[in-house]
């Protein structure tokens, strides 16, 4: 016999041993630290007494929905950071019956939109959360970028900055951005990033990019005009080498990416499930 219940008094070293087993098949390889996935899922505000586990009769965990709760755009969205089912009780629909559990205590808590992301080629996962009622909402484009280099005729200068002028950057800011990167999710990891602005020769701001120097994963980008991102590259490339650049799906970045040879290596869509009304589909 299963229980359904929430994972509030559930130690994160459990439920990440469970994650372990649960994607030992996956299409990437998951790393098994724990403090690891504790800071992850704190950017992502994740709230364990929100996120739902499926118990076996001896109190093992042999599945999970990890759940960051936040607003966006102007709506309570419960955010799935993280699925799995152990192998030996696949093909149960445990995903559907934890969505069951949890619809009822969402709706308690106001809730109004549930939100995932998977990676494109996950046909089974995607099915899955379509039998529950998620549909397809936005296309996001991973990069990596080559070995290219490119000279720069452009004078420009560098600061780093300690708080990211988060009032400046939205006036020119075109990107939707996903979940992990939304602004609260970067305010959280503060002490981890890194913020740079890029200023022309009359000390207008350029550009601005956030990084996470450790992985070198560029977390946000933004613009002030198309010229300015022969300079973004250039100091990407004579400062961190090759990055990476996850989830994005504004066209002209995307564009900027191709022409300077990034690979698109990999994909996720976003899914969406209105908890009062009807999922709903913008493919973008």
């Amino acid at each position: 016999m299963l229980l359904f219940k929430t994972l509030g008094n559930t130690s994160i070293s459990k439920i990440v041993a469970a994650l372990v087993d649960s994607f030992s098949d996956y299409f990437v390889p998951m790393p098994d630290s724990v403090d690891f996935w504790k800071n992850h899922w704190k950017k992502n505000r994740v709230q364990y007494d929100l996120s739902i586990g499926t118990f076996d009769a001896d109190d093992n965990l042999v599945g999970f929905m990890i759940m960051g709760i936040d607003e966006r755009n102007g709506k309570t969205v419960a955010f799935n950071a993280g699925t799995g089912v152990i192998s030996k009780y696949r093909g149960q629909k445990l995903v559907k019956q934890m969505y069951d559990f949890a619809i009822p205590i969402f709706k308690e808590n106001r809730i109004e939109e549930l939100a995932l992301e998977v990676i494109s080629q996950n046909i089974k996962a995607i099915k899955a959360y379509q039998s529950v009622g998620f549909k397809i909402d936005k296309l996001y484009q991973c990069f990596r970028s080559s070995d290219l280099t490119i000279p720069t005729s452009v004078e420009y200068r560098v600061m780093e900055v300690q708080e990211p002028n988060w009032t400046t950057y939205q006036s020119f800011t075109t990107e939707n951005y996903c979940w992990e990167y939304q602004i609260s999710g970067i305010k959280i990891n503060l002490a981890a990033i890194k913020c740079f602005e890029l200023y022309d020769k009359s000390d207008n701001l350029m550009a601005y990019y956030i990084i996470n120097p450790i992985n070198k994963s560029i977390m946000r980008f933004d613009v002030k005009d198309e010229n300015s991102y022969e300079v973004l590259y250039h100091h990407w490339h004579n400062h961190f080498d090759k990055v990476r650049i996850m989830n994005v799906q504004d066209s002209k970045k995307i564009k900027f990416l191709q022409d300077y040879k990034f690979e698109n290596n990999i994909n996720q869509f976003e899914m969406i499930f209105r908890v009062n009304g009807t999922a709903f589909a913008n493919v973008c």
